[in-house]
């Protein structure tokens, strides 16, 4: 059986090396940079690199973007509200906001904790139990498809503002401002 290595480009200090032999595989990950997306709204979105990003191809004519990962979103105030999609929650941000969104595919659950702002937060699959929440300053949402549960709770704001704050710092310094 041939042995393959495939070099993984990692833009952080670690290098990845993915070595697949005899049905051996062996993987030292890359650690995810800081990245930072700025739509022409001037909606800005900080995520890690292991992080899928998407905004509509109209944007900003549909203010609408998709996440699977974790991203922190600094929405800016327009006349039509800003769409978030993940897996299992729509969240719709109407003026400026910013939330964290953890929503990674491979999790059971999804959360949205909104730093300030108004956000709209409803199950994107069907359900019986499909109303939807209103989260404001200091709040967040969970979402779990498995047991179909959608629970609004207080957010832990300091971590949210600590957790956000770093990110953006990361992002900064990696761009050299």
């Amino acid at each position: 059986m041939p042995i393959i290595h495939k070099v993984a480009r990692c833009r952080s200090r670690l290098t990845g090396l993915l070595a697949i032999s005899a049905g051996v595989i062996g993987l030292a990950a890359c650690a995810p940079t800081p990245q930072m997306l700025r739509l022409a709204d001037g909606t800005e979105v900080f995520y890690l690199s292991n992080t899928s990003v998407k905004s509509a191809g109209d944007y900003p004519r549909t203010r609408e973007i998709s996440i699977d990962g974790e991203a922190f979103i600094r929405a800016a105030a327009a006349a039509q509200p800003l769409i978030i999609r993940s897996r299992l929650m729509v969240l719709t941000a109407s003026g400026s906001s910013a939330l964290r969104v953890t929503a990674r595919s491979s999790e059971a659950g999804e959360e949205a904790d909104v730093l300030y702002g108004r956000v709209e937060a409803r199950k994107a699959y069907p359900s019986p139990q499909a109303e939807p929440d209103t989260l404001l300053a200091g709040e967040e949402v969970m979402v779990n498809e498995t047991i179909d549960l959608q629970e609004k709770e207080t957010a832990d704001v300091a971590s949210l503002r600590s957790w956000s704050d770093a990110l953006m710092a990361s992002v900064a310094r990696r761009n050299g401002r």
